[in-house]
């Protein structure tokens, strides 16, 4: 009897040794696949926003557990324009590249964000850097005087459905979401006094684009 036992006692030892060196295997075999290395794109020299990426970067090698899919994998063909200004040595994430060429704040100027719809927005035919001028339409004309254009060669900064979403980068085959690929807001780029003269127009009737 007492045999008997022992070798139940050392069978079930046995099964647990086992247990935990598969445990263990599949531990550490977890850990050495985390710490492999992959090569990603990072910004070789500073890039200016609104410059092309191309010819500015460069290869970093990470662990492959600190990558993000917003990053570019070193075997990825990066090209467009910088959104932002990117420093040397940052990684080049997805959301930091646009595919067409991109309105430049310069100095001296600033933004301002109007409200649009279907029709004050060109059949939402717009899209950044889209030169256009602003109409104006009053609520009282009598008290405030005739429809005129206020502002001349504004470049769009900016176009967004009311969800704040870039109306270029909505899923467009989504049948059941038209609505989503209709602008609600346009950002401008203005001068200081170009921006107090819309909104206070803007508060006194409606705004439209004028295109080109």
């Amino acid at each position: 009897m007492f045999v008997k036992k022992k070798a139940i006692l050392i069978a079930l030892s046995l099964i647990l040794a086992g247990g935990l060196s598969f445990f263990q295997y599949q531990y550490f075999k977890s850990m050495a696949e985390s710490d492999k290395k992959i090569q990603v794109i990072v910004a070789a020299s500073d890039i200016k926003a609104g410059e092309k990426v191309d010819t500015k970067l460069g290869i970093k090698v990470i662990p492959q557990s600190a990558y993000v899919k917003e990053m570019y994998l070193a075997n990825e063909k990066v090209t467009g324009y910088a959104k932002v200004d990117i420093a040397a040595g940052l990684y080049v994430l997805k959301s930091m590249v646009s595919h067409e060429e991109v309105p430049v704040l310069k100095e001296g100027m600033r933004r301002v964000t109007i409200g649009v719809n279907l029709t004050s927005s060109l059949a939402g035919k717009i899209k950044p850097g889209d030169m256009v001028d602003i109409g104006w339409v009053p609520k009282d004309e009598a008290k405030d005087g005739a429809p005129k254009v206020i502002a001349e060669k504004v470049q769009i900064y900016d176009v967004v459905n009311k969800s704040g979403e870039d109306v270029r980068e909505v899923d467009k085959s989504n049948q059941y979401d038209k609505e989503s690929l209709l602008p609600a807001a346009v950002t401008l780029i203005v001068t200081p006094e170009q921006a107090v003269t819309i909104k206070e127009y803007e508060a006194k009737g409606s705004l439209f684009l004028v295109g080109y």
